[in-house]
């Protein structure tokens, strides 16, 4: 008996005319079931006027009022639990996950209010590394994934034009670009051709020094240095052996080449050359010295 009056009071209660705010499409409605936090939660409006609320999946909820909307989601829930108790709200500025990926101090998701800048959202991250290309940040919005833009926050931060940046919306996704490395690469030493060269996709020492024309008549190939600049701008210096590379046949398993690397082929100290010219003048020296010894003998 005492459930049935409390369901009448409810009825006469939700059937006097309320005032509301009116509902829209990208709105985020606060629903708070008194006692029962299951039934609870933040929604968003979705562009058809659904939102992903179990009991009201099935209806459109845009242009009505929180009211209409309250007295209807209290009928539905009567059928599960006793006695509803139901608010609803807008939320003036609802929090906001975004994905903030790249060259970041912490990369990955963020908090933050709807309307909080690609600024807000990169210093949350934690901010940006050194190699940070603040000219070229992605964005790639969740509800249209195949329309991703680039935006150029070093301009921004030039002209303050706040028009031209991208609204941030829920679950959108914010990659902070490296800055492109020269796609150059450098060939010193025992070559034929020093110089600076074009890198084409995935080629090795032994490819580039070719690249360079090949190994000069007094290269040695068991020396062979690379030179090469990380990410975070670190100089890795390394000697390999390409010779015996080639000796083993093993060439698939020369070192890669990288953008911006520098190759140092050095020289022999001799070659065959160098040492029958070497043979040839010591012969010579003692030569003479036997000659000139046999003139001091007689």
């Amino acid at each position: 008996m005492q459930k049935i009056i409390t369901i009448l009071l409810l009825l006469t209660a939700t059937s006097m005319p309320v005032a509301g705010a009116t509902i829209k499409a990208g709105h985020v409605l606060e629903i708070q079931v008194m006692s029962n936090p299951e039934f609870s939660g933040r929604y968003t409006v979705n562009d058809n006027g659904t939102i992903d609320y179990p009991l009201l999946a099935d209806q459109i909820i845009t242009n009505m009022s929180t009211s209409d909307l309250m007295n209807d989601l209290t009928f539905r829930l009567a059928r599960h639990i006793d006695n509803p108790l139901v608010l609803i709200s807008i939320v003036e500025k609802p929090e906001i996950l975004i994905n903030v990926l790249g060259q970041v101090i912490n990369p990955g998701p963020v908090r933050t209010l709807q309307g909080a800048s690609i600024q807000e959202a990169i210093k949350l991250a934690g901010g940006t590394r050194e190699q940070a290309d603040l000219s070229r940040v992605k964005i790639v919005h969740k509800n249209n994934p195949d329309s991703e833009e680039t935006y150029d926050l070093l301009k921004f931060m030039e002209d303050g034009n706040i028009e031209t940046m991208p609204a941030l919306e829920n679950e959108d996704m914010v990659v902070v670009l490296s800055q492109e490395r020269s796609k150059k690469i450098k060939v010193i030493g025992s070559v034929q051709k020093p110089g600076l060269f074009d890198l084409e996709d995935k080629m090795n020492i032994f490819e580039v020094i070719y690249l360079a024309g090949g190994p000069s008549e007094k290269a040695d190939l068991t020396k062979v240095r690379r030179i090469s600049q990380q990410e975070n701008n670190k100089i890795i210096e390394e000697v390999f052996d390409i010779q015996s590379y080639i000796d083993k046949g093993q060439m698939e398993q020369i070192p890669p080449i990288y953008e911006g690397d520098v190759i140092i082929v050095y020289s022999r100290w001799y070659d065959w050359r160098t040492i029958l010219t070497i043979l040839n003048n010591t012969l010579l020296f003692i030569i003479t010295i036997q000659t000139f010894t046999n003139l001091f003998k007689q």
